[in-house]
């Protein structure tokens, strides 16, 4: 079978070239990642954790889990790669991370999914705007600014819109959660946020919470991971102190900026 093409300026790799190629790299990046799992057995509370998660979770979530493990367990480097909840499967595809923890995925047959926690997705405003009840045809005179395509946080609040008969006149995307809060505290439009990512302004007054008609908004996240790969001793334990801290039902949580 030919794999590489010659050509007058150099070359490149057939289709099937190509092909080979992908599965090769994987099949390197999974032996690799048994060689560092395995010296965990050899000497334990070492060695390195890769782990991905989308906007939400991986900045208001897994942090305080991280800085805890690390506490317990020093001599393991836990590294989380920041990505969009489809770059998150496609890094459980090629093994570059033992598992991720994402808002939202698109089902898969060879990930599966531990629901971690419920999230509600709220539409926030500038200040000026707090307990201000918005009409539909006002909703669709805003800007709405928003995370990049492939969030998933983005694909739940377009469901909305559809769910609600909104169709937004003009749009902002911006590429991380803070640029979209800042943007809108700054009174540039509204946004649709979670409420995991907004609940410390919502508290502070910068910004305000707004109410739609018919907007009931929430999704799981949730951990994801390729199906029967056996884990390392730290992510198995990394993953009981997520599950303890995330995964129990609920705690009431202050409704601040809220009208009655």
């Amino acid at each position: 079978m030919k794999l590489v093409e010659r050509r007058p300026r150099g070359g490149g790799l057939t289709p099937a070239g190509g092909f080979l190629a992908n599965h090769v790299l994987r099949a390197q990046t999974l032996l690799a990642q048994a060689v560092r799992g395995i010296a965990e057995f050899r000497q334990p509370a070492t060695g390195s954790l890769s782990i991905v998660a989308s906007g939400v979770p991986g900045t208001y979530l897994l942090p305080e889990v991280v800085a805890a493990f690390q506490r317990a367990h020093p001599g393991v480097r836990v590294s989380i790669e920041l990505a969009t909840s489809a770059r998150a499967v496609e890094s459980l595809r090629s093994h570059r991370a033992e598992f991720a923890v994402v808002g939202g995925f698109a089902a898969a047959p060879e990930i599966e999914a531990e629901p971690l926690v419920e999230d509600e997705i709220v539409v926030v405003g500038p200040p000026q705007r707090a307990c201000r009840r918005m009409s539909r045809r006002d909703a669709e005179s805003m800007t709405w600014i928003s995370r990049e395509e492939g969030s998933a946080s983005r694909a739940a609040i377009e469901a909305a819109w559809a769910d609600s008969g909104i169709t937004p006149n003009h749009r902002l995307d911006l590429p991380s959660w803070e640029a979209v809060k800042l943007a809108v505290a700054r009174g540039h439009g509204v946004a649709g946020c979670s409420r995991f990512a907004v609940d410390g302004e919502l508290r502070a007054g910068s910004l305000a919470l707004i109410r739609l008609p018919r907007w009931k908004v929430r999704r799981t996240i949730s951990i994801i991971r390729f199906r029967d790969a056996a884990l390392t001793p730290s992510a198995r334990e990394f993953l009981t102190m997520l599950r303890a801290r995330w995964g129990a039902p609920p705690r009431q949580r202050r409704r601040a900026a809220m009208c009655s």
